[in-house]
Parts: structure tokens; C-alpha cells; sequence
């Protein structure tokens, strides 16, 4: 799936995404209404409508608190998951929506926790005793990765690649080739695979599985934990280029018309999955049905038409 154009780095998934302290913080969120057996308006929806499962099917699911999705995002990483420009305190995007959808699905009412430290979440889900975790599941970008699949499931439900942002008329002449890297200056967000292949260019520890190929002339990495930091080292002129996944690209080449413009893509779409515990079957398969239902009834469809990223839609969904 992992297609590079004149990369020969083995296949695998690109984005691994952010982290920086530990701090989590609670959010009670007002999403994206759509059809349902419930409605959704921050953490209070209907959860007795006629189509919801019985309470021993719930039951079954092991929630964290019945009754709720409890889940946990790492934000910024607009269009995905993002705070509210109109109320910080609540997070956005297209994961976000896709997350209140399943749960109106599933009769639930659901609860997005935000924490600073993205690193900490595949171990805050599946680390704990069944019955005992902090959170009953992740959207969150997370590419989905056999090191990954080792600890947690990851159900598919978008896909996305890799690409850069550069000045206009990309003066540094960077190109898909890594070998244009070299010498440049690049600024990427802290914990993503993005920065780890930039390290294992100027080489690193070849976690990637990408060649050395700037080891004699590396790259400068300006790396930090928000995103919008990132892209302001290039507005500035502090950087050559930008490095992130593709809708991350998009939008903000969008938020900062004429000072950037997309450059080139050096990873083709691959799949990302919401994480769940491994030990958890009742309710992996509930949010598999949750999740084919919406593909089914249109509301996947809505949302990712509704934040312009249907061409990411996975599977591919037809015309």
C-alpha cells in the first residue's frame, strides 16, 4: 500500500503522530449531528431508542463507564482533530465526527479526552486489566503498522499519505526523491513518522526502513510538539519545507493561501485504524457494525464530504 515514487524503502505505514507532556484534559464536545438511535450534543444523547442494543449486549462491551464511548485523541492535527477556533476547550475535525457518529450507532453517549502526549495512548488502552482502562478507544490518525498491530487492534476507516508544504514556487527545488532533502532545512511535528524518517535520513536508526541517503549532508530538522508551530517555521522563512500527512497538508496550505503551496508527495495514501484492546471482542465487533453502518447509510460519506477529504475515504467508496 506504502508506494513511494523514487523512494526503496520497504513498505509500511507513515503516520505514527504527536506527543509532547502527559497532560490530559477532558472535553465534552458538540459534534456533527447526523441520523442515528440517538442524538449527540456535548456529552448527553438518547440512548434507549429502539434499535439500541440490550443492556447485557453493553454490558458485554466492557466500558470504561456505561453508557459511554470514552475515548482519547492527541490534538492539533487539523482537519483531524483540532480545537474549536470558536471554543478551544472542544476538539474538531473529521476523526471527531467520525467518533460521534459510531457512538450514536452504538446508543452511546460519547466523551473525547485530548492528551498532549500521543506516545501514551496504545499503552493507556491496552496496558491495564480489561475492566480497568483509562479509555475504550482512540481515533487518532494512527496509521496502522504491524509494530502497532502487536499491541492493539486497529480497524481501517480513512486513509492518508505523506507529503510536503513548501514556499511559493518551491525555491529549494525539493522533490518526492529524498536525496533533495539534503542540506534543507525542515520543519516536522515531535512523534510522527514523518520525523523519525527525516532522523533515519541523516542516519538514524533505520526504524523507517529509509537509507541514509543525507548522512553526509543532513537534513536541518526543526521538530516541535504543535503542528501550527510547524507551518510557521516556513511562513517565516525559517524552513525549506514542512513534512506531514497529506490532509494535514491541504488544510494548511488552505489557512495560509499565498505565503505556501503544497509540495510534493513522497507517500501514497495507506490505511489509519482506530485502535481498540485486542482482549475486547464484543466491542470491536460493535464498533465494526457501528462503522459499516454509517459507510452504508451515508453519514461516513457526509462527513468526509463535509471537511473535503472524500478521496480519503477507506475503502474507497463508489460515485
Amino acid at each position: 500500500m506504502d508506494s513511494r515514487q523514487t523512494h526503496t524503502a520497504p513498505s509500511r505505514s507513515r503516520a505514527a503522530f504527536r506527543s509532547v507532556g502527559g497532560i490530559v484534559m477532558a472535553a465534552s464536545l458538540a459534534l456533527l449531528t447526523l441520523a442515528g438511535c440517538g442524538t449527540t450534543g456535548g456529552t448527553s444523547s438518547n440512548t434507549t431508542g429502539s434499535n439500541c442494543p440490550s443492556t447485557a449486549t453493553q454490558t458485554s462491551w466492557q466500558l470504561v463507564t456505561p453508557g459511554k464511548l470514552t475515548i482519547i485523541t492527541n490534538s492539533p492535527y487539523a482537519p483531524a482533530e483540532y480545537p474549536d477556533p470558536n471554543d478551544p476547550t472542544k476538539v474538531i475535525g473529521y476523526d471527531m465526527d467520525i467518533a460521534n457518529a459510531i457512538a450514536k450507532q452504538m446508543c452511546l453517549t460519547l466523551v473525547i479526552n485530548n492528551t498532549e502526549n500521543f506516545d501514551s495512548i496504545i499503552p493507556d488502552i491496552s496496558g491495564p486489566a480489561l475492566g480497568q482502562q483509562r479509555y475504550d478507544m482512540s481515533i487518532s490518525s494512527f496509521t496502522i503498522r504491524p509494530d502497532r498491530q502487536e499491541k492493539v487492534d486497529m480497524i481501517p476507516y480513512f486513509q492518508a499519505g505523506e507529503s510536503l508544504i513548501v514556499p511559493p514556487g518551491n525555491p529549494a527545488k525539493l522533490t518526492a526523491d529524498f536525496s533533495s532533502f539534503c542540506g534543507k532545512t525542515i520543519a516536522v511535528q515531535d512523534g510522527t513518522v514523518e520525523l523519525q524518517e527525516l532522523q533515519d535520513i541523516n542516519g538514524g536508526n533505520n526504524d523507517s526502513g529509509d537509507p541514509p541517503v543525507c548522512k553526509s549532508n543532513p537534513i536541518k530538522i526543526l521538530h516541535f510538539a504543535d503542528q501550527s508551530v510547524v507551518v510557521q517555521q516556513l511562513v517565516s522563512g525559517s524552513a525549506d519545507a514542512s513534512y506531514q500527512d497529506s490532509p494535514v497538508s491541504g488544510y494548511y496550505v488552505e489557512q495560509n493561501s499565498g505565503k505556501v503551496e503544497q509540495g510534493p508527495v513522497t507517500i501514497a495514501l495507506s490505511p489509519e485504524g482506530i485502535v481498540v484492546r485486542k482482549d475486547n471482542a464484543p466491542f470491536e465487533t460493535a464498533v465494526k457494525a457501528a462503522l459499516n453502518t454509517i459507510r452504508t447509510n451515508g453519514d461516513y460519506k457526509t462527513i468526509l464530504t463535509h471537511w473535503g477529504q472524500l478521496s480519503s475515504a477507506y475503502p474507497p467508496l463508489g460515485s
